[in-house]
């Protein structure tokens, strides 16, 4: 089993950029360490949201270029992906898709409950 360690301000700044992206889904990549157990998060890239969707998230391939640029700068990994739901915390069925192709942790904020949950493909 794969633990994520983020820590309680990441946390706060994650929920308040979704709450500022409302009505629209806002994404991000976290950064940190891998280690055998545990995954833990010290950073994360702010990413656009090409749908401009309540729904549904997409990324342009310049932008995760770039973050992963940020992430081997910073001597860092890319350990997840963020992303907000105006719903409960569940993957939707395109995320599950997604997950599959990127089997690192999925961290799922509701904006409608401000619960967050941990997903691993």
């Amino acid at each position: 089993m794969k633990i994520l360690s983020i820590g309680r301000e990441t946390l706060s700044r994650l929920a308040k950029l979704a709450d500022d992206a409302l009505p629209m889904e806002s994404c991000a990549l976290l950064l940190g360490k891998e280690e055998y157990t545990t995954d833990t998060v010290h950073d994360f890239v702010l990413l656009k949201n090409n749908d401009q969707s309540k729904y549904s998230f997409s990324v342009h391939s310049r932008d995760l270029f770039h973050a992963y640029q940020k992430a081997s700068r910073s001597g860092l990994s890319v350990i997840g992906i963020f992303h907000s739901h105006p719903s409960l915390p569940w993957p939707s069925e395109k995320d599950k898709k997604f997950m599959e192709l990127n089997p690192i942790v999925w961290l799922i904020y509701s904006t409608l409950n401000h619960k967050y949950s941990a997903f691993l493909y």
